[in-house]
């Protein structure tokens, strides 16, 4: 009898209180980074986008030589407002691609988005390169350099994300360079506010100082527009990409 009571208790299940193996489920986003890395995407867009970041560096590169060279202001706008023209047509080709393709690497609405800001960015610059030409700026501050070498460094930041985009297991990468063009863009609110005072302060002409705001503040809304881009380009991050 005995021994049938011992078969019985060690046969019994388990206490409430020993730990019992389960199985956990993978998270949803788990499940949703591993679809988003394994369906098929339209990589077309690939190109157009990283061509239209290039030209966006270019430009700001003949801004930043405009303004360290006043000399021939007039052909370096034309050049600007050349690869203007040339971005806005990858722009018009984005737009196309995205209500033919079936499968487009990220939400339509995210891609219209993005191109179209990219867009702002060189249609900033060349706002800027166009008052230097047509208010005749003769003379260029520090202040004013370091604002265009800020965005000059913003948005080859953005050249190098924009080309990440198409790995989306390099998203962190991307988060990265969009945390540090979000500090770029504060080092730029500094430079203008110091710029401003010390304008105010020393310049006694009055058109000088009309004109060398303008400078400022369209070099200023250079940065803040690149802000924009990464902040679009952190929501496709963190919104699709399974971040």
């Amino acid at each position: 009898m005995s021994e049938a009571r011992s078969l019985v208790e060690t046969s019994s299940p388990r206490s409430a209180s020993e730990p019992r193996a389960v199985l956990e489920r993978p998270e949803p986003r788990f499940w949703r980074t591993l679809l988003m890395r394994l369906r098929f995407r339209d990589r077309r867009f690939v190109p157009l986008f990283n061509l239209h970041a290039q030209l966006c560096v270019d430009a700001v590169e003949a801004l930043l030589r405009l303004l360290t060279d006043l000399s021939d202001p007039h052909g370096m706008v034309r050049e600007i407002e050349a690869m203007e023209k040339r971005a806005d047509a990858i722009v018009d080709e984005v737009h196309a691609l995205v209500r033919r393709s079936l499968f487009p690497p990220h939400p339509r609405a995210s891609i219209v988005v993005l191109i179209n800001r990219l867009d702002d960015v060189l249609d900033l610059t060349e706002d800027a390169a166009q008052t230097i030409h047509l208010y005749h700026v003769t003379a260029v501050t520090p202040e004013a350099i370091r604002l265009a070498h800020l965005a000059l460094e913003s948005v080859r930041g953005i050249a190098t994300a924009v080309a990440l985009l198409a790995q989306p297991e390099r998203g962190r990468e991307i988060l990265a360079w969009c945390t540090r063009i979000d500090e770029l863009e504060a080092q730029g609110d500094h430079v203008l506010r110091a710029a401003m005072s010390r304008l105010f302060r020393d310049e006694p002409d009055a058109r000088e100082l009309i004109k060398l705001r303008a400078v400022y503040e369209v070099l200023e809304e250079l940065t803040d527009v690149c802000k924009d881009v990464a902040a679009d380009m952190e929501a496709i991050v963190l919104g699709h990409l399974g971040i």
